[in-house]
């Protein structure tokens, strides 16, 4: 069983299309699949233990940008990169 829960805030996330599963109607009145483009900014991964946790976090960086806390108020995660790791049961 997975105990732990490692969320991460990427920037530099590309765009992906998905079938929604719905038919609209295309141009010439024929049934087609519906598509969207959407853009997933926050990755979640479950693991073993937190030793896990750290090596998918250093996989993620060396695919991505590692978002960094912007709310000059929120002093803990200003200028920090914004990941978690919790324990899940």
């Amino acid at each position: 069983m997975n105990n732990y829960r490692l969320t991460v805030h990427v920037e530099n996330a590309e765009r992906k299309t998905i079938e929604t599963g719905k038919k609209i109607k295309g141009p010439k009145g024929q049934l087609i699949n519906e598509v969207k483009s959407k853009t997933f900014t926050t990755l979640s991964f479950y693991c073993k233990s937190k030793q896990a946790c750290i090596a998918k976090l250093n996989d993620v960086k060396s695919k991505h940008t590692i978002a960094k806390g912007k709310d000059y108020k929120k002093k803990d995660k200003f200028e920090k990169e914004l990941y978690n790791i919790s324990f899940v049961n």
